[in-house]
């Protein structure tokens, strides 16, 4: 007798076994980290993404002034209504999250056009105003395009997204290689192949200092290979979105006229008063010791 099937309920669940939840090569989009709550950081990821996307999108005044008058009242809210619409679809499809099997790791895919471009504009926002966008979400990098994790398919892809950055004037460059549950791509060899097709463009030098202009980004996620040339990556903390919104300025413990300043701390304050309340003790003992000198040499 065949065992009866057994029902589930509860809601549910995306099937991560589909292709189109996951990580594949032939991708751009950008490679987000966080260290716990990885749904929120998903939310968190493309609403931001959706936010500064959306700027750009922005319709002209003359393109308003120009349907208004072009059309009635009832067209042109008709009209409107079916922009919004397509709108809505295409920021659905913009911006989609892919699973990539390791924990508090995503991968959003993307059909914007560079995304290292719409990354720049989210970070440069972040360091200008200090504000503080995100919560879980800590680290996004912009990938150009993504392939299978070995040295063949990692030569054959950056062979095409180089040539774009490194053809022009010399600049210097370095390479930031990472892997996540995978060990059979060769660091090393991935690194010189790299720095050998970088070389072949021009009088291209390596800084390792953290000040180079140019930085190939290579993020080994199991199967795939995430590849990507960014800018100024020291001085956007390794895109880090919390380290660019919190960087205050050094602040020393002496002030304008270098004196220290008193801690705010209640531990600290305590001991103060205690050593303040002892001082004045021994001054009112000191000075009361001679008045009763005084007080004996007249009675003699």
């Amino acid at each position: 007798m065949a065992a009866r099937p057994v029902k589930s309920y509860g809601k549910k669940k995306y099937n991560f076994k589909d292709n189109r939840f996951k990580l594949l090569p032939d991708m751009k989009g950008f490679l987000c980290t966080c260290n716990y709550g990885e749904k929120d950081c998903q939310k968190e990821a493309i609403n931001l993404l959706r936010e500064y996307s959306e700027e750009k999108d922005k319709p002209s005044e003359g393109t308003i002034s120009t349907v208004e008058e072009s059309a009635e009242i009832m067209d042109s809210l008709d009209t409107e209504l079916a922009s919004l619409s397509r709108k809505d679809n295409a920021d659905w499809k913009k911006f989609t999250p892919s699973a990539t099997g390791v924990g508090n790791c995503l991968f959003i895919s993307t059909t914007v056009e560079d995304p290292c471009e719409l990354m720049y504009k989210i970070l440069e926002d972040i360091e200008r105003t200090k504000v503080q966008k995100t919560k879980f979400l800590l680290r996004m990098l912009p990938i150009l395009v993504t392939c299978k994790a070995n040295i063949t398919s990692i030569t054959s892809a950056s062979s095409i997204i180089l040539p774009k950055y490194f053809s022009t004037e010399p600049t210097t460059f370095a390479i930031m290689f990472n892997h996540r549950y995978n060990n059979s791509v060769p660091r090393d060899k991935v690194i010189e192949e790299l720095a050998n097709q970088v070389v072949s463009f021009g009088q291209h030098t390596v800084d390792l200092s953290g000040g180079a202009k140019m930085t190939i980004i290579v993020e080994v996620v199991k199967s795939v290979c995430c590849l990507s040339v960014v800018r100024d990556y020291a001085r956007f903390c390794k895109f880090n979105l919390l380290s660019v919104c919190g960087r205050p300025e050094k602040r020393t413990a002496e002030g304008e006229n270098g004196d220290v300043e008193k801690s705010s701390s209640p531990k600290v304050k305590k001991q103060e008063e205690n050593e303040q309340v002892k001082e004045n003790s021994e001054e009112e003992k000191t000075e009361s010791e001679p008045g009763e000198e005084i007080t004996e040499m007249s009675e003699n």
